[in-house]
């Protein structure tokens, strides 16, 4: 179908016209976007912003100009502005290293004890859960590459990972205080 025409019917609110033109250019912005930003997690959530950007804008497209054109500027402008965030966010987090007074020694006692929380958190997890977190979020593994070592789905891994995520979380949460008590030694 000629893309003025799918672009006139996204303007009159088309799903299906939505959906064709999602598939004639994801796998192209995808490329683009991973050139840009160099990593699938974060290439995957701002394709996902860009074309709810789209469904959200689609009353103002113009079908007369480039739909390409403009997917490839509104990827640009979100990864440079992904890019500045993690900066700021950077420094950030310096400003607040810097005024730590830490030694080596009392961080590896922190971190030793962080550790002993989440790996007791861990043991309470499904042994699929387990493996699913730890794969992702301490091996750094993607979601592809998870699906294919444990042969499940995308939607079942983020299913899984959501679960053990909200678990660690409210296990950490709930042993907050335990983990302040430690180290306010510290801090004195």
């Amino acid at each position: 179908m000629d893309e003025n025409v799918l672009l006139t019917e996204l303007k009159g609110g088309s799903r299906s016209a939505f959906e064709k033109l999602y598939g004639n250019y994801a796998n192209k912005l995808m490329v683009k976007l991973l050139f840009l930003v160099k990593s699938e997690e974060v290439a995957k959530d701002l394709l996902q912003d860009i074309f709810m950007k789209i469904w959200q804008m689609r009353a103002e497209i113009d079908p007369t100009r480039s739909f390409g054109a403009l997917l490839y500027r509104m990827s640009s402008n979100l990864s440079y502005n992904a890019y500045r965030s993690a900066v700021r966010q950077e420094g950030r987090l310096k400003e607040v290293c810097a005024g730590d007074s830490y030694s080596h020694i009392e961080e590896q006692v922190e971190f030793q004890e962080t550790s002993k929380l989440l790996d007791m958190a861990l043991a309470e997890l499904s042994e699929r859960q387990r493996s699913i977190y730890v794969l992702h979020r301490l091996e750094g593994k993607s979601y592809k590459e998870i699906g294919e070592v444990i042969g499940i789905s995308h939607s079942a891994i983020n299913q899984n990972l959501q679960i053990a995520n909200k678990h660690i979380r409210t296990y950490m949460q709930s042993r907050l205080p335990q983990l302040l008590i430690f180290l306010i030694p510290y801090f004195l």
